[in-house]
């Protein structure tokens, strides 16, 4: 007897993930919904986009800007999405969702300019955190007439701060669109 055979997700060559991601709505939707926790309605998914493309409010938008996007988003890019294997999508209750074992699309809707430079700044701060502690040892007017203890709430304080710039970044990053993924 033969086992039964397990469908998998296929996996998207390069071509077809550009092909998908080749529609800034279908871009704006997973940039969406890689931001919420919970599925979402396809309603309020379609006002955020008609929103964003509007370069508008949702309390500003027209009902004519909403129903472009959201037919659209129905008959056209929802499907696309789903048939890729990267969202969920019940049409019936109107909920959709990025896939937790979507194929990572950060790369390809990423500009680079998100946390990919926090290691250059914590390794800044760690430089010179090290040479103001090896000028302190090897006695370098005035650090040697600074307490040990001084020094190291410096490098402390420097990475607290660090810290806290860094995730006031990240929590702006998720209200915001903070990269333009409406270029084709």
């Amino acid at each position: 007897m033969s086992e039964p055979m397990v469908e998998e997700e296929p996996e998207l060559s390069r071509d077809q993930m550009f092909d998908i991601l080749s529609s800034s709505r279908r871009r704006y939707t997973l940039y969406y919904l890689r931001q919420q926790k919970e599925p979402v309605q396809l309603t309020d998914l379609a006002e955020e986009l008609a929103a964003w493309e509007n370069d508008t409010t949702v309390e500003e938008l027209s009902s004519q800007a909403r129903k472009r996007v959201y037919v659209s988003l129905y008959q056209t890019h929802a499907p696309k999405l789903q048939e890729a294997g990267l969202i969920t999508y019940d049409a019936d209750t109107g909920e959709i969702a990025l896939r937790e074992d979507a194929p990572e699309v950060e790369p390809f809707i990423s500009n680079g300019d998100g946390d990919s430079k926090w290691y250059q700044y914590y390794g800044a701060v760690a430089l010179l955190n090290a040479i103001l502690l090896l000028a302190a040892i090897v006695g370098v007017p005035p650090l040697s007439a600074i307490s040990p203890l001084v020094i190291g709430l410096v490098v402390i304080s420097s990475f607290l701060v660090l810290s806290i710039a860094h995730a006031v970044s990240r929590r702006r990053g998720k209200n915001d669109k903070t990269f333009d993924i409406s270029e084709p």
